[in-house]
């Protein structure tokens, strides 16, 4: 009788009894979660608030509800108890609601995806020995980071307090030792002096670094090309860990320097392109983006940033950050791009999702290389079910001229359709693919060919008819035009120009004054020169973000695991590769 009295005390309505720890190898259930909690609240009498969470509230107020009316028999308070104790199994869910996302290893996505299940499917075997092992690792590298910079600031210290003793009575010094070696009747070895003599200049950083010189390596080249110039090693700071110190501290002043010296007025194309490579640290593939801007007489790169995903969010998110850390919103006024979905989702596309940031539209420069390579990997899929050849094309010849690309886009798509004659089905795949992708037809791009020398002046002047007539139908706003393939072949340019085409100027800060007069004037004008310059500066292609990607590739994880001094290390080189572009010695020696 005792022990029931006893029992039904400790049991506890619809849960059982309470557990005083979580513990086991599946995520708690809310069972176990209530059951600890109203061991906290019950025998450990802590309050509601402190001894839960906002979600764990929600529950326990459903539950005292249901055991405040527990006496009830109706079919009501029935079926809500039998649900209350359905759900008690399932996983007490708290994550992030981006959970999956944000994890990078497959197995836990897995893992969490089953304990969401009914019932919770699956369970942990043991300890994740990688994860272990990696976490080992990782602590290990810190603890010896931390033994390093202990023994440098040691050495600086024994540095400074021998400085501080060392005086100018040298004389008096010897004498002292003299006598000191005369009184214990032997003689007192000398402590040989540290060399003094840096060696490590800014230039000489930058030249390590961009032919990958390890610091250890560094040292030895340093210290025979002293030799063979007549120089006493003795003299010299030379050490590895000095080596190392002076590297590091001048690329961040380099970074800063260069950062400093952009000093951009104009127009600029923003660029970026991904990459997945291995991660500094371990084996693990991150998502790499190199972020750079071009425009007349500019190519800077912003930076190359690790990504936790290869999403159009993420990618927006990068290249508005660098941006905005440049301090150059408002020079952006186009993007240039690769014509993956991740970039040109209408919804979650980077394109549409950084205007969004921005808070203004841009120009969309499609890389027209990419386009290209699209074409013909159609026509290669029907011939031979290959994706990868190498052809050489007219128009991809002529891609990387902006002022050229509505014209030959136009030429091209036309090329396309009457190859029908020769081969049906390559016309229609090539054909079909192109026509999804002509960004440089649409009223705000076709507007370059205005600078265009190819084009007669008497298709200018019906295209300047075009952009000022009123008859501009409203159509929903997109960045490709989509074309009726069977009326394509009767389509001339200044079938695609309409009001819309002023937007070019604008968002360009180009003149628009010389469409006033006729297209045979507009050479003779001066701000025509000052126009159809900034659209000839325009990068349509992207592979400066394909060299920043090469760039990361090739440095990632050579010289440096810290990513702040990756940062600056991509900075030094990229700018010591502008300066220096070749190896000869009137280059390297400054000549013009």
């Amino acid at each position: 009788m005792l022990a029931n009295a006893t029992r039904s005390r400790t049991e506890l309505y619809l849960i059982g009894s309470s557990v005083s720890e979580l513990r086991g190898s599946k995520l708690p259930s809310l069972r176990m979660v209530l059951g600890f909690f109203l061991h906290l609240h019950l025998e450990l009498n802590e309050t509601i608030r402190h001894s839960s969470a906002a979600a764990l509230e929600q529950v326990f107020e459903e539950w005292r509800l249901l055991k405040k009316n527990k006496a009830r028999k109706s079919s009501t308070q029935q079926a809500r108890e039998a649900a209350f104790v359905s759900r008690l199994e399932d996983l007490f869910d708290i994550a992030h609601a981006d959970a999956l996302n944000t994890m990078s290893i497959q197995e836990e996505k897995d893992f969490l995806l089953a304990q969401r299940e009914k019932g919770r499917r699956g369970s942990m075997v043991g300890v994740d020995e990688t994860l272990a092992c990696k976490e080992k690792r990782v602590s290990e590298r810190e603890q010896q980071t931390l033994k390093r910079r202990q023994q440098t600031e040691n050495i600086q210290q024994i540095e400074a307090t021998t400085a501080e003793l060392t005086t100018s009575g040298s004389e008096i010094s010897a004498a002292e030792d003299v006598d000191s070696e005369g009184a214990v009747g032997g003689s007192r070895t000398q402590k040989r002096k540290r060399g003094r003599k840096a060696v490590v200049t800014p230039e000489l950083a930058a030249a390590l670094d961009r032919t990958k010189v390890s610091d250890r390596k560094a040292v030895f080249v340093i210290a025979e090309t002293a030799k063979s110039l007549g120089m006493t090693i003795d003299q010299l700071a030379l050490n590895r860990d000095s080596v190392r110190r002076l590297r590091a501290k001048h690329r961040i002043h380099s970074s800063a320097s260069i950062r400093a010296k952009f000093q951009s007025d104009v127009p600029l194309v923003v660029h970026w392109d991904g990459k997945l490579i291995p991660d500094l640290i371990g084996k693990e593939k991150v998502d790499r983006l190199p972020v750079l801007v071009s425009g007349k007489e500019v190519l800077q790169l912003l930076t190359v940033a690790k990504l936790p995903s290869g999403t159009g969010e993420a990618q927006a998110s990068a290249v508005f950050g660098a941006i905005e850390d440049w301090g150059i919103p408002g020079n952006i006024r186009a993007m240039c791009f690769d014509t993956r979905s991740s970039n040109t989702g209408r919804i979650s596309g980077a394109c549409v999702l950084l205007e969004q940031q921005l808070g203004k539209e841009l120009l969309s420069l499609a890389c027209r290389h990419h386009i290209m390579e699209l074409v013909i990997g159609a026509a290669f899929r029907v011939c031979y079910s290959c994706e990868r050849i190498r052809v050489y094309l007219k128009a991809w010849i002529s891609a990387p001229l902006a002022s050229g690309a509505p014209y030959s886009d136009l030429l091209l798509l036309k090329s396309l359709l009457e190859y029908l004659s020769i081969h049906l089905a390559i016309s229609k795949a090539t054909s079909n693919k192109f026509s999804g992708n002509l960004w440089y037809l649409s009223p705000e791009l076709v507007g370059l060919t205005f600078f265009d020398s190819h084009v007669s002046s008497s298709t200018k002047r019906l295209m300047v008819s075009a952009m000022q007539s009123e008859d501009d139908q409203e159509q929903e706003h997109t960045k490709r035009i989509t074309i009726d393939l069977d009326s394509a072949k009767n389509k001339n340019l200044e079938h695609f120009v309409t009001a819309k085409s002023a937007k070019l100027f604008q968002m360009m800060d180009l003149s628009d004054g010389f469409l006033t007069v006729d297209p045979d004037l507009w050479e003779d004008r001066h701000d025509y020169g000052l126009a159809s310059e900034t659209v000839r500066s325009l990068k349509v292609v992207n592979d400066h973000a394909e060299r920043g990607v090469a760039l990361i590739q090739e440095y990632s994880g050579f010289i440096t695991q810290d990513e702040s001094q990756l940062q600056f290390l991509l900075q030094v080189v990229n700018e010591h590769r502008r300066v220096y572009p070749d190896s000869r010695k009137q280059t390297l020696s400054g000549q013009p």
